[in-house]
């Protein structure tokens, strides 16, 4: 069954224009700084929004997300108060694809069949869980099939050497899998550990042969599953050559954003650099 992200990334592709993917961090209700950000992401033509859930794990994050963990530990934001701001912008944002990021410690927390009917409640389009062995454990709890049966995605993340793995090993039998199970759109990471945070350089020499590789092999399994680089995008310029150069369909970030909320900056000085990251997308 198609949902928002297919829509979407048909409408992209159309136009040839790549997408933009900003992550919002959240607050409690009223949610008055994430309704901010959020709109803001809106207005200056984000393709669609991820809205993380806290209690991440720290290793996994740059300075700016480990600064926004902090202020959800210490303003006490719960996995429940992030489901109700994904159901107050599903609320106002209807046909907006929205996404979430977790890992399995928290959703075991909060409890498996909460965190799906979570995602239905608000509508959530896709659901990125980079620690779930999905593939190399055959989907062992369910968690990804009792997902899809409420047409919710499980985006699959994909670091570049995995992707250009020698065929007949078995990070290659991993790879194939992971392309075969895709939907929605997949995660190219960019930065070595998928560490998030803000780069000076795109490794493009790193990135061109992985996005070539995958394409190669979606084609082969007759799979069209967007690719979407992540960790490390800071500028439009770089935004440029993860669709351009790269041939990625578009980029997912945070941090850029994040650091300059961090230093001050109000939304008004914010939202015309929000504006270029997206106009980077249409070429």
């Amino acid at each position: 069954m198609e949902n928002r992200l297919d829509r979407l990334f048909g409408q992209l592709r159309s136009r040839n224009e790549g997408a933009l993917i900003p992550l919002s961090p959240g607050d409690k209700a009223p949610f008055t700084k994430s309704n901010e950000i959020i709109d803001m992401f809106m207005e200056t033509g984000a393709d669609a929004i991820e809205i993380a859930v806290p209690t991440r794990y720290p290793w996994m994050e740059g300075k700016n997300m480990q600064i926004h963990q902090l202020e959800a530990i210490v303003e006490s934001v719960k996995s429940s108060d992030s489901f109700e701001l994904m159901k107050f912008t599903r609320e106002k944002y209807p046909e907006w694809p929205l996404l979430t990021i977790n890992f399995m410690g928290p959703v075991f927390k909060y409890g498996q069949n909460n965190y799906i009917q979570g995602c239905v409640d608000a509508s959530i389009d896709a659901v990125d869980i980079p620690d779930y062995a999905y593939a190399s454990q055959n989907d062992s709890l369910g968690f990804v099939s009792d997902l899809m049966d409420q047409n919710v995605y499980f985006i699959v993340d994909i670091t570049t050497n995995l992707a250009t793995a020698e065929e007949g090993t078995r990070q290659y039998d991993l790879l194939c899998k992971l392309i075969k199970k895709s939907k929605g759109f997949l995660f190219m990471i960019a930065q070595p550990g998928g560490v998030s945070g803000t780069k000076t350089k795109l490794p493009v020499d790193e990135l061109k042969p992985a996005v070539d590789r995958v394409k190669m092999l979606e084609d082969e399994f007759k799979v069209n599953t967007p690719i979407i680089i992540v960790c490390g995008i800071s500028s439009p310029e770089q935004v440029y050559e993860s669709i351009r150069t790269v041939g990625a369909d578009g980029v997912m970030l945070g941090s850029a954003i994040s650091k300059r909320l961090q230093a001050g900056e109000t939304i008004e000085k914010i939202a015309p650099f929000a504006r270029e990251l997206k106009e980077a997308t249409k070429g």
